[in-house]
């Protein structure tokens, strides 16, 4: 793969999960998401899991509909961009986790994610090490 594809599919999936992560604070399940911008959500699934590309005019109705802008912002001022989504987040008391690709890795459990495996501790037991 060339340089500047390697480049646009790591682009294009920082802004899915920006996407996503929007979808999540909004509190918008996948379905919610696919009736508002009229797509199929086995589609929206492969988009955020990573296995298909997505359109501009898509792109723009996702954010519309998560009442999201998409903007161009400098890069030095990406930092406090992404402090202020964090800072939001934090007031409504949510926990996105960390920032990675959503989904799960083949052929691990569909009923464990990686927020399960990084507390090391039983899940359902409520104490955190």
């Amino acid at each position: 793969m060339s340089t500047w594809k390697k480049r646009a599919v790591k682009e294009r999936s920082k802004l899915v999960n920006s996407l996503t992560r929007w979808r999540v604070i909004r509190k918008k399940s996948q379905q919610d998401l696919c009736r508002d911008v009229g797509s199929a959500q086995a589609q929206l699934s492969r988009i955020e899991v990573g296995t298909t590309g997505l359109s501009l005019g898509l792109v723009l109705d996702m954010s519309k509909a998560l009442d999201c802008e998409l903007m161009v912002v400098p890069t030095e001022l990406r930092g406090q961009v992404f402090a202020i989504v964090d800072r939001f987040a934090q007031e409504r008391e949510l926990d996105l986790g960390p920032r990675t690709m959503p989904g799960r890795k083949r052929g691990s459990s569909p009923g464990v994610h990686a927020g399960m495996l990084a507390s090391r501790t039983p899940v359902g037991t409520g104490v955190r090490a």
